[in-house]
C-alpha cells in the first residue's frame, strides 16, 4: 500500500469515528435534531392567530424576527379565571423558549393550552407563507368582558349526568386524608369543589389541591391534569372527587378499595431505599450542565435536593429547577412531573438526580 493510500484509509477511519461520536452523543444529537426541526423561514412581523378555547376564542399575537419567535401575547376573555386565564399568562414565555407552537399544557387547563398552541401555530403559518395573512381588528377591552367577569361570584351552571346535591369523598394523600366536597347543580353538572387536606406539604401538596378545585369544575369530572411535583396529593384529590361523583351518580362507594389503592401508592413512593450520604449527578440542560446534590437521610429516604444550572433561561428553566427541588424530596425518587414550558431543563434535572441516586443504591 502506498503512502497516499494509507492516508486515504486513515482519513476514512477518522471520519467514521467522528460520525460515530456525533451520533452516539445523545445531547448533541438532540441539539442537532431540535435545530433541524426549528429551521423555518419566517417573514419578520406581527401575526395574529385564533382558536376556540374553553369559554370562547383564544387569540395569539406573535411577533416574529429573523431568529424566530420574539414575543407572544395571548388573550381569551372567556377563559376561566385562575385556570385557563392563568394558563394564557404562563404560556407566552414557553412559546418563546421553545421557538415553536409546541409546549407542555398547563395542569388543569388543557383545553385553553391546546387552543393557545393552535392559535400560535396559525400565526406562524402566516409568517412562513403557508397560509394567507389574516387581518383582524382588536376588540375593545370592554366588549371582551364576559358575564362571569362582571360578577363577584360567577355562576356555574354546567350540564351533567349527576343527581343535584352535595356529596363527599375522601382518599389517602401524601400526609393524610384528602376530603372532597362536591356540589352538583340543578342541571346535573359540577358546580363547585372544595378540597381539604390539612396534612399535605405546605407549598406543594397543600397548594396543589387548592389549584385543582376550579380544574375539576372546568373539566366537569374527576379527570384533570396532575400538578407538577405533587403527584400523590393530586391523585388523592382525583380519587376523592371521583368517590363523591360516584355517590352523585348512584354508584356504590368503594372506600376500602380506595384506601387500599392509596396505601399501595404511598408504599410505592417510599419503596426506594438508599444508602445515607451526599451524592452528586449532572446532565445537559437547555443552556449548560445542571448539577444535582442529593442528601439521603439515615432512614434511606431523600432528605433534600439542591439543583444548580447557572446557564438555564431566567424565568423559565432557572425557575423550573428551583421548583423541582422539593418535588424530588416529596416523591422520594427522580420520578416527578416536568414543569410546563421548561421540558429540557426539567428532564435534565431528573437525569441529574437519578445519576446521584444511582450512586446511593
Amino acid at each position: 500500500m502506498t503512502q497516499k493510500q494509507k492516508g486515504y484509509v486513515g482519513l476514512g477511519v477518522m471520519l467514521a469515528l467522528g460520525v460515530g461520536t456525533v451520533l452516539g452523543s445523545d445531547p448533541l444529537y438532540k441539539a442537532i435534531d431540535v435545530m433541524s426541526t426549528e429551521k423555518v423561514d419566517y417573514t419578520p412581523g406581527a401575526y395574529v392567530g385564533s382558536a376556540q378555547g374553553f369559554g370562547g376564542e383564544v387569540v395569539a399575537t406573535v411577533t416574529v424576527g429573523a431568529g424566530g419567535i420574539e414575543s407572544v401575547e395571548l388573550a381569551g376573555a372567556g377563559e376561566t379565571p385562575g385556570i385557563g386565564a392563568a394558563a394564557l399568562e404562563q404560556l407566552p414565555a414557553a412559546f418563546v423558549e421553545s421557538n415553536s407552537s409546541m409546549v407542555d399544557t398547563v395542569a388543569g387547563a388543557t383545553i385553553s393550552s391546546n387552543a393557545a398552541m393552535e392559535a400560535v401555530q396559525q400565526a406562524l403559518d402566516q409568517a412562513s407563507g403557508k397560509i394567507d395573512v389574516i387581518e383582524r381588528e382588536a376588540a375593545p377591552e370592554t366588549e371582551a368582558e364576559t358575564e362571569a367577569e362582571k360578577s363577584d361570584t360567577p355562576a356555574v351552571d354546567a350540564e351533567g349526568d349527576y343527581t343535584p346535591g352535595t356529596y363527599e369523598g375522601s382518599a389517602k394523600g401524601f400526609g393524610g386524608d384528602i376530603t372532597a366536597k362536591v356540589v352538583i347543580g340543578d342541571k346535573g353538572g359540577i358546580q363547585s369543589v372544595e378540597l381539604t387536606g390539612k396534612d399535605e406539604t405546605p407549598g406543594l401538596g397543600a397548594d396543589a389541591i387548592k389549584n385543582l378545585e376550579p380544574a375539576f369544575v372546568e373539566a366537569g369530572s374527576a379527570d384533570v391534569d396532575i400538578v407538577a411535583g405533587s403527584t400523590i396529593s393530586s391523585e388523592a384529590a382525583m380519587k376523592a372527587v371521583q368517590a363523591a361523583l360516584d355517590a352523585a351518580s348512584g354508584a356504590e362507594k368503594a372506600d376500602a378499595k380506595e384506601d387500599e389503592d392509596a396505601g399501595e401508592t404511598e408504599k410505592a413512593a417510599a419503596a426506594a431505599s438508599y444508602a445515607p450520604g451526599t451524592y452528586e449527578g449532572s446532565a445537559k440542560g437547555f443552556g449548560g450542565d445542571i448539577t444535582a446534590k442529593v442528601v439521603v437521610g439515615d432512614d434511606g429516604s431523600i432528605q433534600s435536593v439542591e439543583l444548580t444550572g447557572k446557564d438555564e433561561t431566567p424565568g423559565l428553566g432557572a425557575d423550573a429547577i428551583k421548583d423541582l427541588e422539593p418535588a424530588f424530596a416529596e416523591a422520594g425518587s427522580a420520578e416527578v412531573d416536568i414543569v410546563a414550558g421548561s421540558t429540557v431543563s426539567s428532564e435534565a434535572a431528573i437525569k441529574a438526580v437519578q445519576a446521584a441516586l444511582d450512586q446511593a443504591k
